[in-house]
């Protein structure tokens, strides 16, 4: 799906193992990853709300102020920034089908199909 998303990382950059990517339980994940809301475009209070950007900005000024009152032992540099593409897996499997069926993840607002 195209678009613009912030990800989140709290463990240096590292990407999930193979058994926390398809394990939907997993609680080791090192990032979370927040995109627009498809339907941000239906009102413009609801686009302001989904503003991305507006989010990217305002989560960047809270942790650098936070850092700045209370530092994480060993790390001098604070909070870091980078802009690049996102990969974000889609997945078709056994725990997938059942997470849709269950009206769980994407599927929540779309019927049985996520996008």
């Amino acid at each position: 799906r195209e678009g613009e998303g912030v990800r989140v990382f709290w463990d240096r950059l590292r990407e999930p193992s193979f058994t926390s990517r398809w394990n939907p339980f997993a609680t080791d994940f090192p990032f979370i990853t927040f995109t627009h809301h498809p339907v941000r475009n239906v009102s413009d209070t609801f686009a302001a709300l989904c503003d991305i950007h507006k989010f990217r900005e305002q989560l960047t000024a809270a942790a650098q102020k936070v850092h700045a009152i209370k530092p994480v032992p060993g790390k001098a540099n604070g909070v870091l920034v980078l802009n690049q593409p996102i990969h974000i897996d889609a997945f078709v499997g056994l725990m997938s089908f059942l997470g849709n069926q269950n009206k769980l993840g994407y599927c929540v607002a779309r019927g049985n199909l996520g996008f």
